[in-house]
């Protein structure tokens, strides 16, 4: 089996492509994470509703400590 690690250096919006955080993943925007689907707020008053919510992201907070932080890991085989 084949293994792909991808390191982050920021959070980016999932549909526009916007920054949401800086370096150290600390946002900086509001922003909203869904199941499946991080946007920033214009992408989620767009496509947010109805979306599960996992949390709901002020400018300034530190993110570092969440899922949105780790790593993306591809497996093939």
């Amino acid at each position: 089996m084949e293994r792909t690690v991808i390191e982050k250096d920021c959070l980016l919006c999932d549909s526009c492509n916007d920054q949401l955080s800086d370096e150290n993943f600390i946002a900086l925007d509001n922003c909203t994470w869904y199941e499946g689907n991080l946007w920033c707020g214009n992408c989620s008053h767009k496509y947010g509703k109805g979306m599960l919510v996992v949390m709901h992201i002020s400018k300034g907070e530190d993110l570092s400590k969440t899922d949105l932080a780790l790593p993306i890991v591809m497996e093939f085989g």
